[in-house]
């Protein structure tokens, strides 16, 4: 895992109000509160800014924390977009005190809103995030985090400074512990797919991608994830198995291709063509097969569904990707990776021609499981291979419902306001 930092942003949060949002059990929202943060003294504005942005990074970590949720019940997660205003600066000896606005979009429960659109929350971040780490560490191991992912480099993602054992637990000089508001934004109501740019042509593209969860593992999850996608969609979405490669690049990956005709309800007649691929999609992997394939897929598909590690963002991060040439042509991605709302909305957005204009997202806002990968993958495919015109707010509903007995990932669909079609 690697440390990613967020984009400062200074737009005004107004605008962002325009970028709505729909999610079964999730809403947008922003996030408001006064921080602080201990630095050295004499510091530039500009590094200020960066230890600031890496201290509200805890956020993330912070609004899924087991020790959160047992108090407080509903998680959310940070957004891409905020903005940092600097305030009056404190000095004592050799370190300064910097205070300071936080305004920002997060992806929140929508039961927080239950009674208003208004409510507080319990922040938690690190006085000093360049230090906070090492006060958790006892007898070599940190005890604030996970016991798995304990390097400093993946701290921010499972920070718990009240885990029973943490030697945070309690402390309110280390750690802030600050009362934030959120005001609810409003949700898209009903809005569909772009489907008269997918059921007119020829061809409908479709691409799907499985990464191995532990492919050093003869019982891989990714594996076995790919292995029941690629028998359900022939025996629940009647697509046919053209061709099977395994072990493509001499590796442990797979790659199937189906075809299908289906009569979509706008009456056209469209061939499906599906690619299912299992590959290492690290981004630091010796294989080279899934970023051929995924560029491949955003140049030419029409819909992409992902589903494997985020890599705290680093996976699909388009920086670290191969150099992918947007077309303005309709597309709808599906990111089904743990934790992919904080990272690949406003990027993918960004270099779409036309934005969100030509481009839907759905991400999830918390850690997503492979047990329901299956589910929510055929949950997500299943209208556009067979033709259906369902709203955007019934495939969402689908995909929650996806989950069965787990809990919500506050999965949600970006990008779908300014969408013109509507069923006849």
């Amino acid at each position: 895992m690697k440390t990613l930092f967020f984009t400062l942003s200074f737009l005004s949060l107004n605008l962002w109000a325009n970028d709505k949002y729909y999610g079964a059990k999730s809403t947008e929202a922003i996030l408001r509160f006064a921080g602080k943060i201990d630095v050295e003294k004499g510091l530039s504005a500009a590094k200020k800014r960066e230890l600031i942005d890496l201290q509200v990074q805890h956020l993330i970590g912070h609004f899924q924390a087991p020790t959160y949720l047992e108090k407080y019940k509903l998680p959310g997660v940070p957004g891409e977009q905020y903005k940092i205003t600097l305030a009056r600066e404190r000095v004592l000896n050799d370190r300064s005190e910097v205070n300071y606005r936080y305004e920002g979009k997060v992806n929140f429960h929508r039961n927080a809103f239950r009674h208003s659109d208004e409510a507080t929350v319990v922040v938690h971040l690190p006085f000093n995030p360049e230090t906070i780490y090492d006060l958790g560490v006892v007898r070599g191991k940190n005890r604030c985090t996970d016991d798995t992912y304990n390097a400093p480099g993946d701290f921010f993602y499972f920070w718990d400074p009240d885990k029973e054992g943490c030697p945070l637990k309690g402390n309110t000089e280390d750690v802030l512990r600050i009362n934030a508001k959120l005001e609810r934004l409003a949700n898209t109501t009903s809005t569909y797919p772009e489907y008269d740019r997918l059921y007119n042509k020829e061809v409908l593209k479709l691409a799907v991608f499985v990464g191995h969860i532990d492919n050093s593992s003869s019982r891989d999850l990714g594996a076995y994830a790919y292995r029941g996608l690629r028998d359900r969609l022939k025996s629940e979405l009647a697509l046919e198995l053209k061709s099977e490669i395994r072990g493509v690049n001499e590796g442990k990956n797979q790659l199937a291709k189906f075809e299908g005709f289906t009569k979509t309800q706008l009456g056209t007649e469209q061939k499906i063509e599906l690619t299912l691929l299992l590959a290492d999609t690290e981004v630091d992997s010796d294989d080279p097969t899934f970023h051929k394939e995924i560029k491949k897929a955003f140049e030419e598909a029409d819909v992409i569904g992902y589903d494997g590690h985020s890599g705290l963002g680093g996976n699909l991060d388009l920086n670290n990707l191969p150099t992918i040439n947007f077309t303005r042509d309709y597309q709808i991605y599906f990111f089904n990776g743990c934790s992919s709302y904080p990272y690949f909305n406003r990027q993918y957005f960004a270099a779409k021609p036309g934005g969100s204009r030509n481009l839907e997202i759905i991400t999830a806002g918390l850690p997503t499981l492979t047990t329901t990968s299956e589910d929510n993958m055929l949950a997500f495919l299943t209208p556009f291979i067979r033709g259906y015109q369902t709203s955007w707010q019934n495939i969402m509903n689908r995909l929650e419902a996806s989950n069965g007995d787990e809990s919500t990932y506050l999965m949600g669909v970006n990008g779908d306001e300014d969408n013109r079609f509507r069923p006849r």
